[in-house]
């Protein structure tokens, strides 16, 4: 654990934390362009005061259980989302966009949210999320 304690801090001062955190904002800002432009659904943060680097929490569309968007990510695609905790419990799931990643990385969890959106049902276009967090990142 210390060695990995070590490796860390050392990815991090040759990143630059300054650029780690700029990192991270790119990278959510590409994820919420595929979530709200691509998908056409709502985060649960509600006004951009609430937004986060470091995950991006989708609203479910009304009547679909989030659950079961993350159960099949995971058993078909091997793609683990976060569960919605406590009140949102089932209405959303979290896609994670922390920690050493980058736009390669991320698109492939952005893909992998929509095949399993299509797959329970959830009416999105194919494609459109991973087409709109690349327009994000390519004109930032």
């Amino acid at each position: 654990m210390m060695y990995a304690l070590r490796e860390a801090l050392k990815m991090l001062a040759e990143e630059g934390l300054e650029n780690v955190f700029r990192r991270h904002s790119y990278l959510a800002g590409g994820t919420r362009a595929a979530v709200m432009q691509g998908w056409k659904l709502n985060l649960c943060a509600t006004a951009p005061k609430w937004y986060s680097d470091t995950v991006t929490a989708v609203m479910a569309p009304a009547g679909v259980d989030a659950a079961g968007v993350i159960a099949r990510a995971y058993q078909r695609y091997n793609l683990s989302l976060g569960a919605g905790l406590s009140k949102v419990a089932g209405k959303l799931f979290r896609i994670g966009h922390l920690g050493d990643l980058n736009e390669l990385m991320l698109l492939g969890a952005i893909a992998g949210s929509e095949m399993a959106m299509l797959d329970v049902g959830i009416n999105i276009e194919p494609g459109s999320g991973v087409a709109a967090a690349q327009s994000f990142w390519r004109k930032n």
